[in-house]
């Protein structure tokens, strides 16, 4: 009974926090996080995600996923099913590269740099299709891609430990 509940209760906490320490940090740090023509974007639920589709059961993410991917769209980008699809995607892609590679920081770190890439590069074609983005390939991938995988790599680095302790307590470990 007490799993059931650290489970049902604590793992949408955490996401939820996280969520909101997004938004927190984009405020706190915009100067910082845009500066000049660089955009570094803090994609820390992307991150708890990830690092939970390693030790959660696949349907209960993939749930947590729409439900959050909804709530993202909503309250970010207005557009409803933008992140409704892509926090799902990432989830099934992770539980399926789990099964082959070993679930270490340095292969969770490499997990979370190819799924935020191709998180950041369907945003952007998306928005390119959409006319709400002017910038080019290359300027893309200098401007936007490479500052938010570094500043993603560093808050990995930053929540993994705390975060994986996390998950062992919710699940009992």
């Amino acid at each position: 009974m007490t799993g059931n509940w650290k489970t049902t209760t604590l793992i949408p906490l955490v996401i939820t926090f996280l969520f909101l320490l997004d938004g927190l940090l984009t405020v706190v740090f915009s100067e910082q996080f845009l500066e000049g023509t660089k955009v570094m974007t803090p994609r820390l639920i992307v991150l708890v995600l990830i690092l939970m589709s390693f030790y959660i059961p696949r349907s209960r993410m993939i749930t947590y996923g729409v439900i959050f991917g909804l709530i993202y769209d909503s309250y970010y980008v207005g557009i409803l099913g933008v992140y409704v699809l892509l926090f799902p995607l990432v989830i099934y892609l992770t539980e399926k590269m789990k099964k082959v590679l070993n679930p270490n920081p340095i292969v969770i770190g490499m997990m979370i740099i190819v799924n935020l890439s191709l998180i950041e590069t369907y945003l952007y074609l998306f928005y390119q299709v959409l006319g709400y983005t002017a910038i080019n390939w290359s300027t893309f991938l200098a401007d936007r891609l490479g500052p938010t995988l570094l500043l993603n790599l560093v808050l990995f680095i930053v929540v993994f430990y705390p975060l994986k302790k996390t998950i062992e307590y919710i699940q009992g470990n």
